[in-house]
């Protein structure tokens, strides 16, 4: 199940929300930045959706301030305010998916969370194997100084030496064919 995030100073938004989405995703709701960062240290939360229009800080500025923290969850920005400054700056500062306008239709809003969840498990999928290629790609490299190693130490090279460097050869080609 999904896990959402939601971030808005009006309870009935967040209460229409939860009952509108409690059974398609698992829901977390506050009026509260603090609690939202909370709820974001303690929750896997793959998509975070904030009101633009807070009292204590705007929606964008929310973003900004979880960035460094919590770069993966795919942000929305809601609002019912068509402000396109607030949309640029969501956009540059803010790094949103998606600019939601209010009210948002339940349907509309549903496949934007669903899209939303499956481009967070990508990047993740992405960063994972981009781990697996940089670790091969430093095994490669150790293998390929050893191998330079012993062909610069070489001036004729015994069985045993050329079989050792044709084992490199061949790990460096397995490592880098996966």
């Amino acid at each position: 199940m999904i896990n959402v995030l939601y971030l808005d100073d009006e309870l009935h938004n967040l209460t229409a929300f939860r009952a509108a989405f409690r059974r398609d995703f698992h829901v977390h709701v506050t009026t509260e930045p603090t609690e939202a960062v909370r709820i974001l240290r303690e929750q896997p939360i793959e998509v975070i959706i904030s009101d633009q229009k807070m009292p204590t800080l705007s929606g964008v500025e929310f973003f900004e301030l979880i960035m460094p923290d919590f770069p993966d969850p795919v942000r929305m920005l809601l609002t019912g305010h068509a402000d396109i400054d607030a949309v640029i700056d969501a956009i540059n500062k803010g790094r949103i998916y998606q600019y939601i306008a209010k009210p948002w239709n339940e349907s509309e809003l549903k496949a934007m969370v669903i899209e939303a969840s499956m481009l967070f498990h990508q990047r993740k999928a992405v960063a994972t194997e981009g781990e697996v290629l940089l670790s091969k790609m430093q095994e490669a490299r150790a293998m390929a100084l050893k191998i330079q190693r012993a062909t610069d130490q070489a001036q004729a090279l015994s069985a045993e030496q050329a079989a050792e460097i044709n084992r490199n050869a061949q790990n460096i080609n397995r490592l880098l064919a996966n």
